[in-house]
């Protein structure tokens, strides 16, 4: 079974301006060290200015952008609030107004995110007008601090006295209790990260070409083995459990699909750590480095190796932040997509790396290093549940199935309620086809209608599944697809979440819906 991966690659001199005068035949594509045949080839140069909206008929609502915005340049700043100190969220808040203040980045498409403790949180879609998107984040409030990662046993007794053989046991016991209550709400915030990264990457995968993502943070919340680039286990402050993989791997397969370049920067500034720690820890920390320098490497070999796996740039140890955010938008003004037909056979499951390589002297290369291979094409059903339920509760419109609701008719029906239908279009080819399987195909459709409180008032769930007939599978290709279904409920103001998902390729599309139903 073979599959169309994708890269892109920024190429530049040693001056930094981009090489825009590239052909295919000036590539190597590479994949585990081998050469692959490039199937695809284009030389991509973006654009400044708006990006086109698709104009809305009447009582018609969409998750898709109109022709054109796969030739406009586009960045997704993320203010991470759940890693970052309240103290370094006020300078990274200030360092983003500055930056928007710019004059060059007027007519340069931007999205603001947050994440926080209550989850991701679009702040405002794609904009060219700097006083549109400086007005939203000063509406942006501070959140909590981060999980502490300070060595709390430190304060333990560790005298010989009597008192001190007597208070010890105690406190470790407490800090025991306390290390575990730690852990828990660092496994939630690991959770929240990852899920977070996965719903932007999906909310922006129906968008052509290559995306900066700039996430303004003090840290990742997890560690990473730069080789195999699993997830490490445990370690001192750290804690990666095992039972997170299948969420960690399926964002790093979300952030490749979507074509999205990482670009952490590290919102603290010039960290200065402090010297020799004086304190006693439980466990001994790799020497000659202190506590504090133990994780500030840590963070910052996460951001180098999450950088350079996505095609990115890590910026840390600077007070440039603004220079940051500017190298990240300038990345994204040229460069070239290749593609290759990944051959699954025989492929052993986890990480396998890509590589780009230019024949021009002297020439750098900007492109992702690998992308993980699951162990099978079909998803858990654990997996793929999870992920449904995710797509469910997203503020975020997933773009991978481009839908377009709109509502039909609103007929009588029992107890004085109404009965609302409504027909979901999807594009020609948009789901997967298994011709291996005679035309075999898989979709869930779901929609549900809440009140303005959040209470559910009607659901609907469906999964269609079978096998294309040649005449049908024929029309499924060339023509749009429909899907019709109905909602019954009382008269009111509804939000209604609309989500389609093809579960061959595990591709989501969603959006939501405005409802009033007279009485």
């Amino acid at each position: 079974m073979t599959s169309l991966t994708l890269t892109s690659a920024a190429v530049a001199d040693h001056s930094g301006t981009h090489i825009e005068d590239l052909n295919k035949d000036d590539f190597i594509l590479l994949e585990d060290g081998k050469e692959q045949k490039i199937a695809i080839f284009e030389s991509i140069k973006k654009t400044t200015g708006s990006l086109p909206n698709r104009p809305a008929q009447a009582n018609e609502f969409s998750n898709v952008r109109a022709e054109g915005a796969s030739l406009t340049q586009l960045t997704i700043i993320v203010l991470d609030l759940i890693n970052t100190p309240v103290q370094d969220q006020i300078h990274a808040r200030d360092e983003l107004l500055k930056f928007l203040g710019e004059s060059t980045n007027v007519g340069r498409p931007i999205s603001l995110f947050t994440i926080s403790r209550t989850g991701v949180r679009l702040i405002h879609h794609f904009s060219d007008d700097p006083k549109t998107l400086i007005a939203a984040l000063n509406q942006v409030n501070r959140s909590q601090p981060p999980v502490s990662e300070e060595p709390s046993w430190a304060l333990l007794p560790d005298n010989k006295d009597k008192l001190s053989t007597i208070l010890r046991p105690m406190g470790e016991f407490q800090i025991d209790a306390e290390q575990a209550a730690l852990s828990l709400e660092r496994r939630t915030v690991i959770t929240m990260t990852l899920q977070a990264m996965q719903q932007i990457a999906a909310a922006f995968a129906g968008f052509p070409g290559r995306k900066n993502l700039v996430w303004a943070s003090a840290g990742f919340p997890f560690s990473i083995n730069e080789t195999t680039m699993a997830l490490k286990e445990g370690g001192p402050g750290l804690d990666s459990p095992a039972n997170l993989a299948p969420l960690y791997e399926r964002t790093w397969n979300a952030l490749s699909q979507a074509q999205i370049s990482v670009y952490p920067v590290d919102v603290r500034g010039t960290v200065i750590l402090d010297g020799p720690s004086p304190v006693r820890t439980k466990k001994s920390l790799p020497d000659p480095l202190t506590h504090g320098q133990w994780l500030q490497a840590g963070a910052i070999g996460t951001f180098e190796a999450f950088a350079r796996a996505t095609a990115g740039r890590a910026f840390y140890n600077s007070n440039d932040l603004k220079g940051a955010l500017q190298q990240a938008v300038d990345d994204s003004a040229s460069y070239y997509s290749l593609g290759y037909y990944l051959n699954r056979t025989d492929k052993k499951s986890g990480w396998h790396k890509l590589g780009v390589k230019v024949k021009r002297d002297g020439a750098q290369v900007l492109t992702r290093t690998g992308f993980f291979l699951a162990e099978s094409t079909v998803q858990p059903e654990h997996d793929a549940n999870e992920e449904m339920q995710i797509a469910r509760e997203s503020p975020l419109d997933y773009t991978a199935i481009p839908i377009t609701a709109k509502w039909d008719q609103v007929q009588a029906a029992s107890e004085g309620k109404k009965k609302v239908v409504f027909v979901l279009t999807m594009p020609p080819n948009f789901a997967d086809i298994d011709e291996g399987d005679r035309n075999h195909f898989l979709l869930e459709f779901w929609a549900s209608a809440r009140t303005s409180t959040g209470t559910s008032a009607a659901d609907l769930e469906q999964t269609m599944e079978g096998h294309f007939k040649t005449e049908t599978l024929d029309r499924f290709r060339h023509k749009g697809t429909d899907y019709r279904g109905a909602l019954i409920v009382s008269p009111g103001d509804y939000s209604v979440r609309f989500v389609v998902r093809d579960r061959i390729s595990g591709r989501i599309g969603s959006l939501t819906a405005p409802l009033r139903v007279a009485p």
